[in-house]
């Protein structure tokens, strides 16, 4: 089975892909669905009642960077610490994952380290600095961590093209086991695929504040 980690819907602020079309991209391209909205799993769990089954993630906003939770049950709130959201994930049962890092062009890349992860994301389609990756998958081998990569597509057409191949899995137990044996496929998107979501953001910010006016 394949598993992008790292995917945002229309109920991110920055991306506009509904939940139908991701569900089509995964049956098109035999995707196992992730999803990791920004500071929501609203998404994840409306796909999952319309859709079928699939990994609830959330990307949290902590005061020290970006950090990922998969296979939540509880929305965890944003502005907290990473410290903090590492273990609220934990105690859900849920696994801490590490998106992008080391990425110092994104000003949301995480600023600390030293808390209890499960996974690193090795490799991030729009990181535009590959050492910057490189030194994700350093860090996962010299603290013996499970590796992982992610489109962190906010669109469409850069779903899946970064993805874990690895055996079908039951649990969280199996999918660890799996994770540990899995091919990891990477693609680089292009540069222009950050401004591009920033616009998406603004553009969507002005059609709220704009319904709000008319209401």
């Amino acid at each position: 089975m394949k598993l992008d980690f790292h995917v945002h819907t229309e109920y991110s602020p920055d991306s506009m892909v509904s939940l139908a079309t991701f569900a089509k991209i995964c049956k098109k391209k035999g995707l196992f669905p992730v999803i990791t909205d920004h500071d929501t799993i609203k998404g994840a769990l409306e796909f999952k009642k319309r859709f079928g089954n699939c990994i609830i993630g959330e990307e949290i906003s902590t005061l020290q960077g970006d950090l990922i939770g998969l296979f939540l049950n509880e929305e965890i709130p944003k502005k907290i610490s990473v410290y903090d959201a590492a273990d609220r994930i934990k105690s859900q049962g849920g696994l801490v994952y590490m998106p992008h890092p080391f990425d110092k062009v994104r000003s949301s890349a995480l600023k600390v380290y030293d808390f209890k992860a499960d996974i690193v994301e090795v490799f991030n389609g729009r990181v535009v600095l590959q050492e910057y990756n490189r030194m994700a998958g350093d860090y996962a081998d010299k603290h013996s961590l499970l590796k992982a990569v992610g489109s962190d597509s906010h669109f469409a057409m850069h779903i899946g093209s970064c993805y874990a191949e690895m055996d079908a899995f039951d649990d969280i137990k199996g999918f660890v086991r799996s994770l540990k044996n899995a091919k990891l496929i990477k693609r680089q998107s292009s540069p222009l695929v950050l401004p591009a979501s920033k616009i998406v953001h603004i553009s969507k910010q002005k059609l709220l504040w704009l319904k709000s006016f008319l209401k």
